[in-house]
């Protein structure tokens, strides 16, 4: 093993403990401390907030469509006609099924008459725009990029999955609705399970935990996968700003969301940190221990093997 190899790896281990620490401790911290920071950090008209509140969903919005358009791009890689059409099939549904959920459910900056007609047509306008310019991108850099799109759309499914499943088990009332009744009544710790809980205001959403905010802040993270596409991108000065960059971004709108009265501090760390190592192990799972080595990859293309064309 090389010594940039065992460094990285070394790195990654000790990031990743220490990061484990400061999350336990910082949940020990938010068992105690949830209400008070939220009290102290409140700002229910802050234009940080509202902005983070935005942006922050991109991440895990603009995840399916781009792994839609390159798994649709390449469904020339089976050999069956059969396996070709389900690709496509697949490809559409995440391209066009991203954008509906973007639209349809995302925060927006005014209120959206007609909600489902409106996401299903722009949808399919900016599915058909993702399409096209999905279209113009070379196929050799598309191949290359085909098992990232798999990355993509899988790790986005698994943590909607998680988060989703989780905000219905706890189903904790969020603070701007304890604002609005004007108490704290409603109030329960992170660990309370409270599934089948009466929610006496149908206005009220009672899934503040965990912060789903947070978790698509942290499918950012994704782009770090790149620098295990690209040779010349897989240098440990770049992973670390990368990983830096990602991290911070993750950590700016989950305090956005404390601001904006929607999460408590331990929505935001199990939402983000819950999506973090979900990455971690879809990244293993299809790129760890060379399971896709693309400079063998651009070897074989090089040598005009056949990919299934």
């Amino acid at each position: 093993m090389k010594r940039e190899e065992r460094f990285s790896k070394t790195f990654f281990w000790v990031v990743n403990a220490i990061g484990f620490a400061f999350f336990v401790a910082m949940m020990a911290f938010a068992t105690k401390y949830d209400l008070r920071i939220n009290h102290a950090l409140s700002d229910g008209d802050s234009f940080f907030a509202d902005l983070f509140a935005i942006i922050g969903e991109f991440p895990a919005y603009f995840a399916m469509p781009v792994g839609g358009v390159i798994v649709f791009f390449n469904a020339c890689l089976p050999t069956e006609k059969y396996q070709r059409i389900i690709v496509r099939i697949v490809g559409c549904l995440a391209v066009f099924g991203g954008w509906f959920f973007f639209l349809y459910a995302g925060t927006k900056l005014t209120e959206v008459p007609h909600l489902v007609g409106f996401s299903v047509i722009g949808a399919a306008g900016l599915g058909a725009l993702t399409l096209w310019v999905g279209s113009l991108i070379d196929k050799e850099a598309m191949r290359k990029l085909f098992k990232y799109g798999v990355f993509l759309i899988v790790f986005t499914l698994v943590t909607l999955a998680v988060i989703q499943t989780s905000k219905n088990i706890f189903c904790r009332m969020r603070y701007r609705d304890m604002l609005k009744e004007g108490n704290f009544d409603g109030f329960t710790p992170w660990y309370k399970i409270n599934i089948g809980r009466e929610n006496p205001n149908p206005d009220y959403h009672y899934t503040s935990f965990p912060s789903g905010h947070a978790s698509s802040a942290a499918h950012v993270f994704a782009l770090c996968v790149l620098c295990d596409i690209y040779p010349e991108w897989n240098k440990k000065t770049l992973r670390v700003f990368a990983n830096v960059c990602c991290g911070v971004f993750t950590v700016v709108v989950a305090v956005a969301r404390i601001v904006d009265d929607a999460h408590f501090l331990s929505d935001v760390l199990v939402g983000g940190y819950v999506t973090y190592l979900i990455y971690v192990v879809c990244r293993y799972a299809f790129f760890g221990k060379g399971k896709y080595n693309f400079r063998i990859a651009e070897n074989k293309m090089t040598e005009g093997e056949d990919f299934g064309q």
